[in-house]
């Protein structure tokens, strides 16, 4: 559900003014709003779900360019890792990060494994 639909064209200037400015006072400034219409904003419930949900569409947005940013970190990191000319720091620095990561990441995929187990179960107790 879009809860930016329920806000009026001033809350939307401001809402896109907040996500860019580095204060409160300063998304006041930008949307042509005084500050206490800017808290009265804030204050909205309304407001705030629609805040949240842009926030959340901003961070899926962020999290899909690092994902592809990713594949190129790695390249780089593995070509690094490979490289005989480079120092024998950067080389372990490399691999140690590439190691980390791949850690990170069967740890994230094992708890994600049991969840969904756990879902499962769930799911059959409710069907009982």
């Amino acid at each position: 559900m879009n809860k930016k639909q329920n806000l009026t064209p001033k809350q939307e200037k401001f809402m896109l003014a907040l996500a860019t400015s580095p204060s409160i006072v300063r998304a006041c400034e930008v949307a042509g709003i005084a500050r206490s219409t800017g808290q009265k904003y804030l204050k909205s419930v309304t407001f705030r779900q629609a805040w949240r949900e842009y926030k959340s569409e901003l961070m899926a947005q962020t999290t899909a360019q690092l994902q592809n940013a990713s594949l190129e970190a790695v390249q780089v990191l593995r070509g690094i890792m490979l490289d005989d000319t480079a120092s024998p720091y950067a080389r372990q620095q490399a691999a140690q990060t590439v190691l980390s990561m791949a850690y990170k990441a069967h740890e994230v995929e094992s708890v994600q494994e049991v969840l969904e187990e756990y879902e499962i179960k769930f799911s059959e107790m409710l069907d009982r």
